[in-house]
């Protein structure tokens, strides 16, 4: 068992609520329908020449369904549909490309989904010939993609090293049997292990192993055992995300029995035992849910204040703007947020007969959005902020703080959180998994806890 405060747990565990994730703010369920692309082509045309971009793919498509999988994805067996969308997408990139006149410099590129590995060799370098066709890439831009290692071939990793792939993304989830036959993704350690064999030998050698805890039929013994696993490959970096089950959005979920799931003291409890394996082995705690060598440049962006976080998760550095491509992927602007069409359909017919981008909803920052916005993401990084300073960047209104603030009493009384007479806000490293807690109290949107279906639970 894990080093557990008990009574910080069981603090903990009493205020847990539904609450956003915060890779943006306000939160995507907020974004209004019928927004007008009109208003994001704007956007782009007055984003200063060499703003950092920092760009993302959403290929939706997968060939087996994960029963925990809350992505906007499509099961297909057949690649003639994932053939149509990426030249759809080709289009988008070459519109969105000539709309910016190379004006700007690409720092990031992500491949996210649904399964981007599912794109033949021929097709992933065609999406990245566009790019480089229509983008000026940073020499030191990290271009990654999220990769599911069932798929992963001596020939597809060689094809990532060629056109400049330097960053793979490796969804392992859990290395337990029962878990992952659980969640319909039988994916055992060999598998992993020759996909990082298969990336090593083609020169990738920066990679990331994604688990998840929550899932069900997991314990703290089976999950110590997969961070032992995941230790002999050595990745510089690893991600341990919570679980979000959230079955009246996601039917597939509903295959999940309710009773394998771990309550929430158990789920405290497997992610304080991921961390103190991780912490033990050298890497560091980034934010809610990352770890890293000391010698990262997250790690190196945590000191020196830059880290950033976003719909792609914490970044080293927090790009001027970010552009989705492909439907259902949202791009974040100093003025707002821009989201695609779900819709297939739609999508296909924004991108074939329009100029404009394929918006289906977006978000226009008003009031005081954006000194929310700095104070949740840098309590979602740090876990520290000068709540008053950002304030009174903004020159806002000192009550509507005091607002905010008094939404704390209960977790300062119990030790959870500190607030100073200069305004510094501090989450103690132990009570880090109320961080999203605390930062919903900076929330101006967030519906009444009765309401609060659109999220999941906080731990």
């Amino acid at each position: 068992m894990p080093i557990v405060d008990t009574d910080i747990k069981n603090k903990i565990i009493a205020h847990d609520r539904a609450v956003p994730r915060y890779t943006s703010y306000p939160a995507a369920p907020v974004f209004q329908a019928g927004f007008p692309a009109e208003t994001v082509t704007n956007w782009v045309d007055v984003l200063p020449q060499n703003s950092n971009l920092s760009l993302y793919v959403h290929i939706p498509f997968c060939p087996k369904l994960c029963h925990y999988c809350g992505c906007f994805t499509h099961i297909t067996s057949r690649y003639a549909p994932v053939e149509d969308y990426v030249h759809l997408v080709r289009r988008e990139i070459a519109s969105m490309g000539r709309r910016m006149q190379n004006k700007h410099i690409v720092t990031h590129l992500h491949f996210g989904g649904g399964s981007p590995t599912m794109l033949v060799e021929q097709d992933f370098r065609l999406l990245m010939d566009t790019f480089r066709e229509f983008f000026t890439f940073s020499d030191q831009a990290e271009i990654a993609v999220e990769v599911d290692p069932r798929h992963m071939t001596e020939s597809l990793a060689m094809t990532y090293a060629q056109v400049g792939v330097n960053r793979i993304s490796l969804g392992v989830q859990d290395f337990d049997d029962k878990v992952m036959q659980a969640v319909n993704r039988v994916q055992d350690f060999d598998v992993v292990y020759s996909a990082v064999n298969h990336l090593r030998a083609a020169g990738i050698c920066e990679f990331n192993l994604d688990f998840i805890y929550g899932l069900p039929y997991q314990t703290v013994r089976s999950l110590t055992r997969s961070m032992d696993y995941a230790l002999l490959l050595k990745p510089d970096r690893l991600a341990l995300y919570g679980y979000a089950h959230v079955p009246w959005k996601k039917k597939n979920m509903r295959l999940i029995p309710d009773e394998a799931l771990p309550d929430n003291g158990a789920r405290y409890d497997l992610f304080m035992t991921g961390s103190q394996v991780l912490e033990e082995s050298g890497y560091r705690p980034i934010g809610i849910d990352h770890f890293v060598r000391d010698h990262d440049d997250m790690a190196q962006a945590q000191d020196s204040g830059t880290l950033g976080r976003n719909f792609q998760g914490y970044t080293n550095i927090a790009p001027d703007a970010l552009i989705g491509f492909g439907v259902s992927a949202i791009s974040q602007y100093p003025q707002g947020y821009a989201q695609n069409t779900t819709a297939s359909h739609d999508y296909q017919e924004a991108v074939l007969h329009g100029d404009a981008p394929p918006i289906a909803k977006g978000y226009a920052f008003k009031g005081e959005d954006i000194a929310r916005k700095a104070i949740i993401e840098g309590l979602m990084c740090n876990l520290q902020v000068n709540v008053k300073s950002i304030w009174e960047q903004y020159t806002l209104d000192p009550e509507r703080l005091q607002e905010c603030t008094s939404l704390l009493s209960s977790y300062i009384a119990e030790g959870l959180v500190s607030l100073d007479q200069d305004g510094l806000l501090v989450i103690p490293k132990a009570a880090r998994q109320i961080v999203r807690i605390i930062a919903s109290c900076f929330d101006e949107y967030l519906p009444p806890i009765e309401t609060a279906k659109r999220h999941s639970m906080a731990i």
